[in-house]
């Protein structure tokens, strides 16, 4: 489990997946989903809970990916836990080297 508390993440921080091991009913509300390894923009990050467990937790929206309402009228949010901040994972030569995504 991530050890950085949920205080440790603000919009516009990127962010590196670290958990994408997700269970098969999440594609009831989710077209796309994040990616281990991969790094993401917060875009909001709002309070939510686990459908599967029923505990309440920290949702990320990421600019990367936007996903429809969920049957709850809203965009559903990927828990804090599943990310780390990018500067924590990554190198120095990454951290001076940054590629942007190229848009297809």
């Amino acid at each position: 489990m991530n050890a950085n508390p949920p205080s440790s993440f603000y919009v516009g921080q990127k962010v590196t997946c670290i958990d994408d091991r997700f269970p098969p009913a999440i594609i009831d509300w989710c077209d796309s989903l994040p990616v281990a390894g991969c790094v993401y923009t917060i875009r909001a990050i709002q309070p939510g809970h686990n459908s599967f467990t029923g505990h309440r937790n920290l949702g990320f929206l990421l600019v990367e990916i936007a996903n429809p309402a969920s049957s709850w009228g809203c965009e559903a949010g990927f828990c804090h836990y599943r990310f780390v901040p990018w500067l924590d994972v990554c190198s120095e030569t990454e951290r001076t080297h940054v590629v942007e995504p190229v848009q297809l």
